[in-house]
């Protein structure tokens, strides 16, 4: 299926300056999993202790990386909005050059820093902020016994559907950085009957590639360890590896920058599952159909 997760890592690896920019998301990888390396050294790898030191007893770290987490969510926003410009010219553009000429992944460059990323910052805040007070209203019917089930029911049915559509306003919201008409909550329903399918197909082809490559992960970090030990012990060290920095922010660098990789070929496959069947479905009359981005 074109625009499918294999044609998405495809694309993750070609166009101009790929090295730079995948050394780019490795880095951002690595400055996100250091202060949380330190800190789980640092509270022995208590979860909540983790985050009470990032946050309050060296909030610096905190900082750190949160900063990093927002640079990588706008470089996918990025990514997105060049898919869904492939998209388009896909379908206008004769010159069969110019398509294969455009770049999906972003330059590391000044274009990272522009005011839609507030425009996106404003969005998620708002978006968070509706599905956070949603779901503690639906939670507090959990307080009327009678109503517990139905209540846990009607929850799950409800971040259920957020996270299937939730993908396809944030491709719509990507479109043109148009914050008023991507706020509407009905939109969770308008778009569900239109990408369910498509998703679901999709999330189970992402989950089965996604384990695969964890079992190839798996086996690859026991092989890893196993020579970090012996090579240890030739050297008459002792290391543990669990309480070791180096050791967990390598191990969670490589983490990071697989799950962002596969998680550009994910969105890559969900804005041309947008494309074709929610701005080409000519009854979206909130959308902007066939206008190129």
């Amino acid at each position: 299926m074109a625009g499918g997760l294999i044609e998405g890592l495809k694309k993750c690896y070609t166009g101009n300056n790929v090295f730079i920019k995948h050394i780019f998301l490795a880095i951002l990888g690595l400055v996100i999993s250091v202060p949380t390396c330190i800190a789980t050294v640092s509270t022995s790898g208590k979860e909540a202790d983790v985050y009470l030191y990032m946050f309050f007893i060296a909030p610096f770290l905190g900082i750190v990386s949160m900063i990093a987490s927002f640079i990588l969510g706008y470089y996918m926003v990025l990514f997105i909005r060049n898919t869904l410009k492939f998209c388009f010219w896909k379908e206008t553009e004769k010159d069969e050059t110019k398509i294969k000429a455009l770049q999906i992944m972003p330059e590391v460059d000044a274009s990272l820093f522009n005011i839609n990323i507030f425009k996106w910052l404003a969005f998620c805040i708002i978006w968070m902020l509706m599905i956070i007070i949603t779901a503690i209203i639906l939670a507090l019917f959990f307080l009327i016994p009678v109503l517990i089930v139905p209540a846990a029911l009607l929850l799950i049915v409800f971040i259920v559907i957020c996270s299937i559509s939730f993908p396809y306003i944030l491709c719509s919201f990507i479109k043109d950085f148009n914050i008023e008409k991507n706020i509407n909550p009905m939109l969770l329903f308008t778009y569900l009957p239109k990408v369910l399918g498509p998703t679901v197909i999709l999330d189970l082809k992402y989950f089965g590639f996604a384990i695969a490559l964890g079992i190839v992960g798996f086996i690859t970090l026991v092989v890893f360890a196993v020579i970090f030990y012996l090579g240890a012990a030739i050297a008459g060290l002792e290391i543990d590896l669990a309480n070791n920095v180096v050791f967990l922010a390598a191990f969670t660098t490589i983490y990071m920058y697989i799950c962002t990789v596969l998680g550009l070929a994910y969105y890559y496959a969900i804005a041309h599952i947008y494309y074709e069947n929610i701005e080409k479905a000519p009854d979206e009359n909130q959308l902007q159909t066939n206008k190129e981005i």
